[in-house]
């Protein structure tokens, strides 16, 4: 009936895929995969969005603070 196993595998892999995309659709899968995925990115656009605190402000001038520390350092050890 077949006259190649190409045609055996891919007629098996479009049916796999075909049974699959059926139970995932059945199930919901495809649907809760979205609301995780707006829900994320809702979260992730809201933490953008929002107005900077006192942690956010502390947290940069930890950042800016701590190379200037080690600079200065290294030019005090450097000049003895």
């Amino acid at each position: 009936m077949f006259k190649s196993a190409r045609i055996v595998i891919a007629l098996s892999l479009v049916g796999g895929v075909s049974l699959a995309a059926v139970i995932e659709w059945v199930t919901g899968f495809f649907a809760s995969i979205a609301i995780i995925v707006s829900g994320l990115w809702s979260n992730f656009m809201g933490r953008i969005n929002s107005p900077l605190g006192w942690e956010h402000l502390l947290a940069g001038a930890g950042v800016l603070l701590v190379p200037i520390i080690v600079l200065v350092l290294i030019f005090v050890i450097a000049d003895g």
